[in-house]
């Protein structure tokens, strides 16, 4: 009994070291790509992003408001927060987890909004989180949004066990997210794709979210942002005319966000009605803009800002 006790332990130990080397391997490989979402992480856990503007939201934020436009016209430094498919929680777990790395406190957050923004997420990119659930700060903002357990933080490979496919192609260099135009900029993914309205045209209404739990956790943040003295203005970004006009009752999605906004002293920039958003030129889809309208939108937004004075100096 003893010996199999003890050939047991050994084989165990042997398996544990062997799924730990399998772990450090995967983790680092994943750590040196410089492609969305990696990328963003990999900057946040380095723990080194001293910027005064933050910039959150969806996909919304990180393919439309650029940073290098920001910081030549209003001389900051700002950072796109911006997560691709995520709603409320998982952007505002995010942000969390910025700054408990020891990322700079910022003077202003641009938070960018809209029909979708107000909801649960439902696992896209769940990927995402597998290089970094070792950090149990991560692990405990995450975990009741993508349903991580304990095993995926503290068990050697386990995480990357619904990924397979994935990881053989990051070993191999062929992976999706080493793609040329993954390449990100201070978070900011640019762009420059042609029109689609093919989804756009397949729907007949356009819902807008109004989740009781995001709509909670939206008021929390800005209850937290108020209490540290760091101002947020919500960024209504454009979305194509003809999808706007698909979305269910729109001046109640309007007075909600004025309900969340307004108590806590919350400005509203709202680019609904801009000029580009009647130009599908300027979109890859009917809620994205591509690269020509991105600049643009940024520069307006950059003119905003200076004229209203709400750039911290």
């Amino acid at each position: 009994m003893k010996k199999f006790l003890l050939r047991l332990s050994i084989f165990l130990l042997i398996l544990w070291a062997l799924a730990m080397a399998a772990d450090l391997l995967i983790t680092r490989q994943f750590k040196k790509l410089e492609s969305s979402p990696f990328a963003n992480w990999n900057d946040i856990y380095r723990g080194d992003i001293q910027s005064d503007v933050l910039i959150m939201g969806s996909s919304r934020a990180y393919v439309q408001f650029n940073p290098r436009i920001l910081d030549s016209m209003l001389h900051i430094d700002s950072y796109n927060l911006g997560m691709n498919g995520r709603a409320v929680e998982s952007q505002i777990a995010k942000y969390h987890v910025y700054r408990h790395e020891g990322n700079a406190k910022p003077k202003l957050i641009l938070y960018e909004l809209y029909q979708s923004s107000l909801d649960t997420s439902n696992g896209y990119d769940r990927i995402q989180f597998a290089p970094y659930l070792h950090d149990p700060f991560l692990w405990k903002q995450i975990r009741k949004v993508d349903h991580f357990t304990w095993a995926d933080a503290f068990l050697p490979c386990w995480r990357y066990r619904k990924y397979k496919r994935d990881i053989g192609e990051i070993l191999r260099g062929t992976s999706f997210y080493e793609r040329a135009d993954q390449k990100v900029y201070k978070g900011f993914v640019d762009y420059d794709k042609p029109w689609d309205g093919q989804k756009f045209a397949s729907l007949d209404t356009i819902h807008h979210a109004h989740h009781p739990l995001a709509i909670a956790e939206m008021k929390q943040f800005l209850e937290e942002c108020r209490e540290e003295g760091i101002p947020v203005v919500f960024v209504i970004a454009p979305f194509y005319i003809g999808a706007t006009q698909k979305i269910d009752d729109l001046p109640g999605m309007y007075r909600l966000f004025h309900e969340i906004a307004d108590p806590y002293g919350v400005p509203i920039l709202d680019y609904t009605y801009h000029p580009l958003s009647y130009d599908t030129a300027y979109f890859y889809n009917a809620s994205h803009l591509n690269r020509t309208g991105a600049t643009l939108f940024t520069r307006q937004l950059a003119h905003d800002l200076d004229s209203l004075q709400w750039i911290p100096r």
